[in-house]
């Protein structure tokens, strides 16, 4: 991918001794340090349970969530956000979750530079940031060269699930999508929800009960690598 532009930009108050603290204590623990070779997830799990990105977790509630009550899967939690990846170490601690590892970087070089290709089972991104105005669109993630880089480290099967209440972003999406499927190896999906356990927490979100408060369309955009 040859774009080096940030789909994000991070702005948080300075840290208090005591985050600082947890994300020292916590992080050798559950964070993954970015590398520029693919990693090991046996190695890492010490097991070959199936893998699950979540991308852009947030403060990390509904992550530790489905963490906890989907001990079949092990999960990895990409976000450059450094409260929230200090509020779900904390959590990750708290709960003692053994299947959740976070990375705390961007995600664009980590999916090129650290997850293997064929590997994935599914790829998780709830209401990536629109950035609407026209001077700010480089910035979304989910581009050409990003989605193609998704379906590369997708498992046969696997699934990319993306929800957004932006009409504009949702089209954009789906245009790239449609792109990059010149051999016809991506097909739309509805199986997403029979991956999880208590799917109904899914739906109860920070950014879903936003959307559904402002009356605005949520949209579902699920695709299965074949």
């Amino acid at each position: 991918m040859k774009n080096n532009i940030k789909s994000f930009t991070c702005r948080y108050r300075k840290l208090s001794i005591f985050k600082k603290k947890i994300l020292e204590k916590y992080s050798r623990i559950s964070n993954i340090k970015f590398q520029m070779t693919p990693i090991n997830f046996d190695l890492i799990f010490h097991n070959n349970l199936p893998i699950i990105i979540d991308i852009g977790f947030g403060t990390g509630e509904l992550l530790i969530d489905i963490a906890i009550n989907n001990p079949q899967y092990n999960f990895i939690g990409i976000e450059v956000y450094i409260p929230g990846i200090i509020n779900c170490l904390k959590n990750i601690n708290k709960n003692k979750i053994n299947n959740l590892k976070l990375i705390n970087y961007n995600a664009v070089d980590v999916l090129q530079r650290m997850i293997p290709f064929n590997c994935v089972k599914l790829i998780q991104i709830y209401f990536p940031d629109p950035w609407p105005k026209l001077k700010h669109k480089k910035r979304r993630l989910l581009t050409y060269d990003f989605l193609k880089q998704v379906f590369l480290v997708l498992q046969k099967k696997g699934i990319l699930y993306i929800n957004t209440d932006h009409k504009e972003y949702k089209d954009y999406i789906i245009s790239n999508v449609n792109n990059i499927n010149y051999n016809n190896y991506i097909i739309p999906s509805n199986i997403f929800t029979m991956i999880y356990k208590n799917f109904d927490n899914l739906l109860s979100t920070k950014f879903f009960k936003k959307a559904q408060e402002k009356k605005k369309q949520i949209w579902i955009l699920e695709y299965k690598k074949i």
